[in-house]
């Protein structure tokens, strides 16, 4: 009975242990604990203030088209080549993992490369999740699905400009010898995920 009670007592502590709160009192999973066929497939949400009132929904690529269409003004100098940095901050970490493996892997990193030039082109607007715990596919060309997932108790927004220098660090430090990667950066409050999608 004794031991039996132990185990008991040592099973119930692991488990307090794995929903203790973090520094900010929320209850977060990391990445790695976060499978896409886990989470709802949400639509993506943009705004920006420019678009006074307005939120598109779509991917990167939809969403800047509707923009342009709407206000080709803002769009004369888009950016055709990307500015990606590499490092990661204090709070952020790789999980080369994510998803499923080798089969879920994108072939090669120029497939992402539409997606990433829209992201940028897209800048200061605000790429959101208005779910939670769900992730938004932010784009999908060539085999290559990039998403947001938040993690947290409410809506959650990133600037889309940011985005590509999250994909580069996963295709940086996630590539096999190849040149396939995937992966997830992980936020406290989010991840970005790449992994092999049909698009």
């Amino acid at each position: 009975m004794l031991p039996s009670l132990a185990l008991l007592s040592f099973s119930a502590a692991v488990a307090l242990a794995a929903v203790v709160p973090d520094e900010n009192g929320w209850y977060i999973r990391r990445a790695e604990d976060m499978y896409l066929e886990d989470l709802p497939i949400v639509d993506l949400e943009v705004t920006d203030e420019r678009f006074e009132g307005m939120t598109f929904t779509g991917t990167a690529e939809s969403i800047y088209h509707e923009m342009k269409d709407l206000k080709p003004e803002l769009f004369e100098n888009e950016t055709t080549t990307l500015d990606l940095e590499n490092a990661l901050g204090k709070r952020q970490s790789l999980n080369c993992n994510w998803y499923n493996g080798i089969n879920d892997r994108v072939p090669q990193w120029n497939n992402c490369i539409d997606g990433l030039t829209y992201l940028m082109n897209l800048g200061t607007s605000w790429c959101g999740v208005n779910a939670s715990p769900a992730c938004a596919r932010v784009s999908c060309s060539h085999s290559c699905g990039i998403f947001l997932c938040n993690k947290l108790g409410h809506h959650l927004q990133v600037h889309c400009g940011d985005i590509p220098r999250d994909v580069n660090a996963i295709g940086s430090n996630c590539m096999d010898g190849v040149g396939r990667f995937s992966g997830a950066r992980d936020f406290s409050s989010h991840f970005i995920g790449v992994r092999s999608q049909s698009c």
